[in-house]
């Protein structure tokens, strides 16, 4: 097991004990309270989540789990609120998704001069640039009206209105394909940035100015206002004309990434399902990198890639299990059907009619009811009437809402890889002299000819949400330990463990030591230092200068040793939970009794003696040996 899996374990062990002892200690008090009368009532409403996690049975799928997914299992441990957690963290999700816009377009900006080669000073020529149709439609989009079901999902919300802000370029990309006529012919003018000044016109012709077959988009890029053609201020221009995070769009890949709906009702063909696919799974292992400050970087926990900045080619190589899950999905498709990890993998019918109708339903939602209305596509979907009486005796909500909160920072990767968002990048490629852009005719070629572009805006996406994950965690671990941290003044009646109790509060609320998200240790190495600071004291080897220090130890803790009896009894299989009928493991209780009852007995009667060594005094010598006594508490 590598350094990183065996720090996400560490958390998961130290997060159950802590629960086991606050659901144990909670038992104890109530069984002291009401000695020989009936446990029936002593049940605890904490459960042992960790037992419920689903083991996977094939090591692939696990080693597929990225940061963000080592995270979530974390979470389901800790319980979340109301019990309900994955559908608390979808609408949590949901209402990140519609703040994060400006980081996005930040990020967008960034990586895009980056892959440009060029800084903000760079220019251009104004001139006719010829961009394949096929490079910035890789999901192939254009072939779908912007009126049909499938159509709705991912085109923009808004209807055509010339210079609105957003403007739908979507859709007016595909208008131009009907159309055949330059933009200004058919709206009276040229394309204008959001500073008021003409970008560009554009056209859909067959042919390029060297004859040869596209389809392409010929661009007609015009001069700034100050002759100064830059680059920066070019892309910045139109960005601010389009919303680069269409909301629709996202839900969309992710409901499709869950049911395959989208894709059936759409009647993808098989070289583009299997290209979305070899995209997803590439998008997956990229969400996977770690970028720690060390010789090597963990990918999924446990493979692992030179930290380079350009990723080698065996990167984007599938090996018989990845091709095989790939045609399996592709099956499924076709079929109409859809596999729950829930539901054995058995073969459920998809009503992407239903599905395609909610999705259609989101465009007329307001805002503020976003929440509510995705939260009933995902009920819609696990009430399908095809799936009653199957003999499926397991609730697939949970499972949904799950690979729901999974899936968002792919979902958001997708819906930025449209036409709108590569066309400018295309242009300016070749208006610098970079010819790149007409070898990409795919999502897999697009990832492997932008390598850089692509890994770097992946793991920052992800990065984002890795974050919003971690804080959410952060609030459980402070309500977890509260209880835990009481105990422990209670035991010492002493005031520095309340202070440490107002430090760790303090120090849960605002985290002030991580800088990348996208550095998987130092996110799970602080969740431990939360959890390990509350029930650990400091220590180390006896060294002269730890010896001196050993009066700042807190002294031996009987809510620490039974939480750490605790841990130690899981790792081996123990049961520490209620009892099959519900009553109380007075097994384990009586362990916590024998411990209260020793540590009773050393803080009363216990001592220690020591040998004091000739100690060097000024200017006399040598003072005699000796012993000496004290208490250990």
């Amino acid at each position: 097991m590598s350094d990183l899996s065996s720090s996400y374990k560490q958390v998961q062990d130290k997060i159950n004990a802590t629960k086991s002892y606050n659901q144990l200690k909670s038992q104890y008090d109530k069984i002291k309270k009401t000695a020989g009368g009936s446990f029936d009532e002593a049940k605890s409403d904490v459960t042992q989540s960790l037992d419920k996690l689903k083991n996977l049975s094939k090591s692939y799928e696990r080693e597929l789990k990225n940061q963000f997914e080592q995270l979530l299992d974390i979470n389901s441990i800790l319980g979340g609120k109301g019990g309900n957690t994955t559908s608390h963290l979808k609408k949590i999700m949901i209402k990140t998704l519609r703040i994060i816009e400006p980081k996005i377009s930040l990020i967008l900006n960034e990586e895009i001069l980056s892959a440009l080669g060029c800084d903000q000073q760079q220019t251009f020529v104004a001139k006719s640039i010829y961009v394949k149709v096929k490079s910035v439609d890789l999901a192939r989009l254009f072939t779908k009206d912007p009126n049909s079901k499938y159509g709705k999902a991912f085109y923009e919300k808004s209807p055509i209105n010339i210079q609105s802000t957003p403007f739908s370029m979507n859709k007016e990309l595909y208008q131009r394909i009907q159309s055949g006529n330059p933009y200004d012919t058919d709206n009276g003018q040229l394309y204008y940035g959001r500073s008021g000044q003409p970008l560009f016109n554009i056209q859909y012709v067959e042919t390029n100015d060297l004859g040869e077959t596209g389809p392409w988009f010929k661009v007609d890029l015009q001069n700034r206002a100050n002759s100064v053609n830059n680059v920066f201020e070019f892309m910045t221009d139109y960005y601010k004309t389009i919303k680069v995070v269409d909301f629709n769009s996202i839900i969309s890949w992710i409901i499709d990434a869950i049911t395959g709906a989208v894709s059936i009702n759409g009647n993808i063909g098989i070289a583009q399902l299997k290209d979305m696919n070899k995209f997803a799974l590439i998008l997956q292992r990229i969400l996977g990198l770690c970028f720690d400050n060390r010789k090597e970087i963990d990918v999924s926990g446990n493979a692992k890639v030179g930290e380079y900045d350009d990723i080698d080619e065996s990167f984007f190589e599938f090996t018989d299990i990845d091709l095989r899950n790939i045609d399996s999905r592709i099956e499924n498709v076709k079929n109409g059907v859809v596999e729950f990890v829930t539901c054995d993998n058995v073969k459920l019918p998809v009503d992407s009619e239903s599905i395609m109708d909610s999705l259609g339903d989101l465009l007329f939602v307001k805002d503020d009811d976003l929440d509510n209305a995705i939260d009933n596509l995902t009920k819609k979907i696990s009430d399908n009437n095809n799936w009653k009486g199957l003999g499926l005796d397991v609730s697939i909500q949970a499972e949904i809402d799950l690979n729901f909160v999974k899936n968002f920072a792919k979902g958001l990767i997708l819906s930025l890889v449209s036409p709108k968002v590569l066309l400018p990048i295309f242009v300016m490629l070749k208006a610098i002299g970079q010819e790149i852009s007409d070898l990409v005719e795919s999502l897999y070629d697009f990832m492997k000819r932008f390598k850089k572009f692509v890994k770097n805006i992946i793991s920052r996406i992800g990065a984002i949400f890795v974050e919003v994950l971690f804080n959410i965690i952060k609030k459980e671990i402070r309500s977890l330990l509260q209880s835990t941290i009481m105990d422990l003044a209670k035991e010492k009646a002493n005031k520095k463990i309340i202070m440490v109790l107002k430090l760790i509060q303090l120090l849960v609320t605002v985290s002030q030591f991580i800088q990348d998200w996208r550095k998987c240790k130092s996110v799970v190495d602080e969740i431990l230092w939360l959890l390990k600071i509350a029930t650990t004291g400091w220590g180390g080897e006896l060294s002269l200068p730890l010896l001196m220090a050993s009066k700042l130890l807190d002294g031996a803790s009987t809510v620490r040793a039974f939480t750490a009896t605790i841990e130690e009894l899981q790792k081996i299989g123990v049961p520490t939970g209620d009892m099959p009928d519900g009553s109380p493991n007075l097994s384990v209780l009586s362990m916590f009794s024998q411990l209260k009852g020793s540590m009773g007995e050393m803080a009363e009667n216990g001592k220690i003696q020591v040998a004091i060594p000739p100690l060097t005094i000024t200017p006399a010598g040598l003072t005699i040996p000796a012993s000496g006594f004290g208490k250990s508490f």
